[in-house]
């Protein structure tokens, strides 16, 4: 967490009552900053909460979903939707970024007291996989320059993490515990094919609305896209690198470790 800068941003954020001044008061407030994004993949079973925290202590990081139970002493940004959501307790310097899909969600976040700093509304979020900007590669229509909505993705790294970090300056993005999903758990070739696919937390958490499996479809639009996005990062003159012993994606794409001992693995467990 770079507290200093966070503690300034989400004061500026509030501010302002509306979305877009919101928005727009984030634009390189973080500039030439390398973002950890910390996904929920089970690869985050290999470090032990405290020493992740270590390593991530005075550095940008943002957390998706449950990742924010192990790290929200040194989390700047929490993002979440409603998919396999469970309530959390944030912390005060936390800035929370919701991604909302449906036009009732606004008014579930104020009618249950939930935090918001900021929010961004899903479009083109219903149809087949061939709608999404894994399948289209259309990510650069949908940088936060040119528009506050945000495409279905599928899932919270494409839709808002990594274009977040674009839009706050960072010149490098570096994804923890990222691992898409594991192909062999499908059974056959149907691409509609539905499984759960494992996350750090391995079932124990608290989820009360809307638990979401996987296609096959999904995992492989997703795993083959990482070339593209990583290629048009990089044009933009941002490092893109994964850490991550279970992703997919092409091994062209620069790997990162951040454990010095790989002698354990951590098993979390909700308290």
């Amino acid at each position: 967490m770079i507290k200093n800068i966070t503690r300034s941003v989400k004061q500026d954020l509030q501010k302002y009552e509306s979305v877009p001044e919101r928005i727009e008061s984030l634009k390189d407030r973080y500039h030439g900053e390398t973002c950890y994004i910390v996904s929920a993949g089970p690869s985050l079973k290999n470090y032990e909460p405290e020493y992740l925290k270590s390593k991530l202590e005075n550095k940008l990081v943002f957390t998706i979903k449950q990742s924010y139970l192990l790290l929200k002493e040194i989390c700047d940004f929490h993002i979440l939707n409603f998919t396999n959501f469970e309530p959390y307790q944030w912390l005060n310097e936390t800035i929370v970024a919701w991604e909302v899909f449906e036009q009732y969600h606004p008014q579930m976040i104020l009618e249950n007291g939930f935090n918001v700093d900021v929010m961004f509304p899903v479009i083109r979020n219903h149809g087949t996989m061939d709608n999404t900007q894994a399948a289209r590669l259309d990510f650069d229509d949908f940088t936060m320059d040119k528009t506050y909505d945000r495409a279905w993705g599928p899932g919270l790294m494409y839709e808002m993490a990594i274009p977040l970090a674009m839009f706050l300056g960072c010149k490098e993005i570096i994804t923890v515990g990222w691992d898409i999903g594991d192909i062999s758990k499908f059974s056959g070739d149907n691409q509609n094919e539905e499984q759960w696919q494992d996350h750090f937390y391995e079932g124990k958490s608290n989820i009360q609305y809307a638990p979401t499996s996987m296609t096959k479809q999904e995992v492989e639009l997703v795993t083959e896209s990482v070339s593209f996005v990583h290629k048009w990062l990089k044009e933009k003159g941002i490092d893109f690198k994964i850490c991550s012993d279970r992703n997919p994606a092409d091994k062209s794409i620069p790997r990162v470790e951040l454990w010095e001992n790989k002698q354990y693995v951590y098993r979390f467990t909700m308290e």
